[in-house]
């Protein structure tokens, strides 16, 4: 689909990119999904190895303009960030290599899309349901954000709203490293499967996860951005350009919902997001 000039083609990019902004910052996930579901589904780009850096490079300038508001109100864990980020530069070079030589046609792409996001709705609505059949008080964000801070070879350890938690060093650099590796294989942030892991296996509250993932999303994309286009990846700048100006506007507002929401009602979102693109692609 070629987008033109018009009125309706730019109104179309920038409020999809609003959309993308908006959910990213407020959840930090399903950035990547959204903006390659627009991309493919919505504006019709045809070629996968065109979708996926242009979907990470809207990823990454969203996390530049969401990070520092979480940065101001001590809302996420820098060196677990890191952590994830330094695997996750090995893992996204490789996963770029991979698809950009065998998943280039969007016929095998599509569907291989739809059913990774089918999985990770289905695990956050898993969390979600054990979380209610438990019946603990939903958590809010604490004013006072993360503090106590240690970090030592083997292990990290934080305290968020009067709890602690303790983080073996190896666990996120190897999960970074997965991550990134499917997350570039399919031109994403990787967003949504940092948030399950960050919320479902670390149990860390949805408040700091959106900063702490968009940490390894902008190092791991930028890295995998410049692989693909060193394998000769082509970008529509004019149609890029649109797209990132609506997302730094959506940008701005999430982390502001992110604070008065619910923790559960945060992931709700995502998995009723996440599994609409799913039966998008597998099912109509």
């Amino acid at each position: 689909m070629d987008i033109g000039n018009d009125i309706g083609s730019i109104m179309l990019l920038l409020s999809w990119g609003v959309l993308v902004g908006f959910v990213f910052s407020s959840i930090g996930a399903a950035g990547g999904i959204l903006a390659s579901f627009g991309l493919i589904t919505v504006i019709g780009v045809t070629d996968p190895n065109s979708v996926k850096p242009m979907a990470q490079i809207l990823a990454i300038a969203i996390a530049l303009v969401f990070i520092p508001g979480y940065f101001r109100r001590k809302a996420w864990v820098m060196p677990l960030g890191l952590m994830l980020s330094a695997g996750g530069i090995i893992g996204a070079f490789v996963g770029s290599t991979v698809s950009s030589k065998y998943l280039s046609d969007m016929s095998s792409f599509k569907p291989l899309f739809g059913v990774l996001s089918f999985l990770v709705a289905v695990q956050i609505s898993w969390k979600l349901y054990k979380h209610k059949k438990n019946e603990k008080p939903a958590l809010r964000a604490s004013k006072s954000g993360v503090k106590n801070i240690a970090i030592s070879a083997s292990l990290l350890t934080f305290e968020y709203a009067g709890k602690n938690y303790r983080i073996r060093t190896w666990e996120p650099v190897l999960a970074g490293f997965i991550i990134a590796f499917i997350a570039s294989i399919f031109g994403v942030g990787g967003g949504f499967l940092l948030v399950p892991y960050l919320a479902t296996f670390m149990g860390i509250p949805m408040f700091i996860v959106p900063a702490t993932a968009a940490l390894p999303v902008l190092i791991s994309g930028l890295i995998s951005v410049s692989n693909y286009i060193r394998m000769g990846s082509e970008i529509n700048y004019y149609l890029l350009g649109l797209l990132v100006m609506g997302g730094i506007l959506g940008a701005k507002l999430g982390p502001k919902i992110n604070q008065l929401m619910k923790d559960n009602w945060l992931q709700g979102s995502l998995a009723f997001i996440v599994a609409a693109i799913a039966t998008k692609y597998l099912f109509v």
